[in-house]
């Protein structure tokens, strides 16, 4: 979820969720994070948004605007509705008027801005999950590591790379000496 002051990024007020294992669909997953962000600015008296801009139709206008009926909170919804290239092509307001913008003005180049910066953070955080899940499967096949070590050792080192680098010694200062050598050898025939 990304947030925009005065037409500028306010990166300090981005949030990254993780949704539950119980959600299987999209509006379910929307409606979660919705009902997350939305309570904890409740519960805080923080940051409330003067408009709340949704990638979607009348579908996800619904589901967000039944969130924050529930939460009692009166913000002001649109949707920006993609045509079957999926571009976008206009825009929808919660009462699900259609308001056509021209693809030119500086309205339309804004919310295109916003889609794409909601884009880049999301793609940019389920890599970096892919990545972690993709480290962390490998460190799998060192015996003596499991979950715990795994844990400690993406915590201390971040990366492979910054793995192989070590030295056994920085290494069994997380893991101990003989799984550091174990995982040191491991790292040197990959």
């Amino acid at each position: 979820m990304v947030v925009f002051d005065d037409f500028l990024p306010n990166k300090d007020l981005y949030r990254k969720y993780k949704i539950s294992t119980d959600v299987k669909d999209d509006l379910g997953a929307m409606r979660e994070v919705v009902y997350r962000r939305y309570f904890k600015t409740i519960m805080e008296e923080a940051y409330t948004p003067d408009l709340i801009v949704m990638d979607g139709g009348k579908l996800q206008i619904s589901a967000c605007k039944e969130i924050l009926d529930s939460l009692n909170l009166n913000i002001p919804v649109i949707g920006l509705v993609k045509d079957k290239t999926h571009k976008t092509n206009h825009i929808m307001t919660d009462n699900y008027e259609v308001l056509e913008v021209d693809k030119d003005s500086r309205v339309f180049l804004f919310l295109t801005r916003i889609q794409e910066e909601v884009h880049r953070y999301a793609i940019t955080y389920h890599r970096n999950i892919k990545a972690k899940g993709a480290l962390s499967s490998m460190l799998d096949v060192v015996p003596g590591i499991g979950e715990v070590r795994k844990k400690e050792l993406l915590k201390k080192f971040g990366s492979l790379k910054k793995m192989k680098e070590a030295s056994t010694e920085e290494l069994s200062k997380v893991v101990g000496k003989d799984t550091a050598t174990k995982l040191k050898d491991y790292l040197q025939e990959m």
